[in-house]
């Protein structure tokens, strides 16, 4: 962040905080919350606001999330086609779980392959919008808040720090559904 000469602007990119909720698979999604911890060009030592366009922008974030999944009812086999939201049964409370824990969506590839969940991160946040329908699979607000900061080009996610989400958020999400 040193190299980003408004003080203001540093201080803002600092002090924002993000959560983006992207949906994996049927019931289940994810909730990603992460700030920005730098932002730099990709090679010297440039402002990345007034730098080259040529350059990628290499954001470093800190990360923890956390996943919600719903129970659902059974599918009846000679009963009707019911989509993913019709599915899920409004008798039981979503379960949501840290990714990190145990039995978490990242827990067993941090010990094995760190880079697994690393490359969800990235592929969750930085995904682009194509126009094939809705991509539940995307979520512009990193690339929205950057581009109205005035940060814009080719954007790339370098160290991604993974934290342990903390209990009050897990309680404040659980009584938000």
């Amino acid at each position: 962040m040193r190299n980003i000469k408004n003080k203001q602007l540093r201080k803002l990119l600092r002090d924002k905080r993000f959560t983006s909720t992207v949906s994996n698979w049927g019931t289940k999604s994810t909730t990603y919350n992460y700030r920005i911890t730098n932002v730099k060009q990709e090679y010297g030592d440039e402002d990345p606001i007034v730098g080259r366009d040529w350059y990628k922008t290499v954001i470093n974030i800190v990360c923890s999330g956390f996943t919600t999944s719903y129970v659902t009812k059974k599918m009846r086999r000679n009963g009707p086609s019911l989509t993913d939201e019709q599915r899920i049964d409004k008798r039981f409370n979503p379960v949501i779980q840290d990714c990190t824990k145990r039995y978490g969506e990242w827990a067993y590839s941090l010990n094995w392959n760190p880079r697994q969940p690393r490359k969800q991160i990235r592929y969750a946040l930085l995904n682009e919008e194509y126009n094939y329908g809705n991509n539940e699979r995307m979520s512009s607000d990193l690339r929205n808040f950057l581009k109205h900061v005035g940060i814009s080009g080719d954007i790339k996610i370098g160290t991604i720090k993974i934290e342990v989400t903390p209990d009050p958020v897990l309680v404040a999400h659980a009584l938000t559904l």
